[in-house]
């Protein structure tokens, strides 16, 4: 046990500077969101710009209008956690960190230095997803600390109740637990830490894209559910502070079950010398 904590530890001092560089710009990012909806002053100024955007940029955010409206304050800053911006940085700090501790440690042959002590391949891959974990917990609460920090800067108008920001940090948390799992799966099978990354990020622009165009075109809606950002629901957890149970539970599942297959594929692979 104390060798994982020890291995869990050092995983995540060699990627301290780019975890914190890129959960700095997650958490700056979800902060500007509040003091730019509060530069508009009254929320009733921000309803005639909501008639003129196009649909397919509706599409792009995976909310509608009518939501945003009706939700006030809350429907505004949802968008912050569903911008394409924000689902860039999410998914580069997750893979980044994955690709880096499995197939960037093999690329560079620092691996059979952590398996000289005495530590079996499951002990160093269990170190390594509870490294993990926890970059996707930082991941998931660096936005929400981010937008709380806004609001008390700039108190716009509307209200909100801070406490949903518990269950938005979920819904972000389970998106990124996906995200790691098919991040897993590809840095377990190569040994190149840029092949894993551009593997993964395909991957990963693959299901956002048919999500979003599911949405436009009736030709991709069968196809859907195949997509995990189908079940990522933010909108809701902050506007009324619930999540939809299987949507979360298919999350964990594509998370863990890549996981799992990662694992697998650790265990039976030759590791290159």
């Amino acid at each position: 046990m104390r060798a994982v904590v020890s291995l869990v530890g050092w995983s995540l001092r060699r990627g301290a500077v780019g975890i914190v560089s890129l959960l700095i710009g997650l958490s700056l990012f979800e902060l500007v969101q509040p003091v730019a909806i509060a530069s508009f002053g009254d929320l009733d100024r921000l309803t005639p710009l909501l008639q003129i955007v196009p649909p397919s940029f509706w599409a792009l955010l995976n909310v509608t209008p009518d939501f945003v409206q009706a939700a006030g304050l809350a429907g505004y800053l949802a968008l912050g956690f569903t911008h394409p911006v924000f689902h860039v940085l999410v998914a580069t700090t997750v893979i980044w960190f994955v690709a880096r501790g499995l197939a960037g440690e093999m690329e560079r042959g620092t691996i059979h230095l952590a398996l000289a002590r005495p530590v079996s391949r499951g002990r160093l891959f269990a170190a390594r997803m509870v490294g993990v974990a926890v970059v996707v917990t930082l991941v998931a609460a660096a936005g929400p600390v981010g937008m709380a920090g806004g609001l008390l800067i700039s108190e716009p108008d509307g209200t909100l109740d801070q406490a949903n920001f518990i269950q938005v940090g979920v819904a972000v948390w389970l998106l990124a637990w996906a995200v790691a799992g098919i991040a897993t799966v590809i840095a377990a099978a190569v040994s190149s830490m840029s092949k894993a990354v551009g593997i993964a990020i395909g991957v990963i622009v693959l299901s956002y894209v048919v999500d979003y165009f599911s949405s436009l075109w009736s030709a991709l809606r069968p196809f859907e559910p195949l997509s995990f950002y189908s079940y990522y629901e933010p909108t809701l957890a902050l506007a009324i502070g619930e999540l939809d149970g299987s949507d979360a539970l298919i999350l964990a599942a594509v998370g863990s079950v890549g996981m799992a297959a990662g694992w697998t594929i650790f265990a039976r692979r030759d590791l290159p010398v």
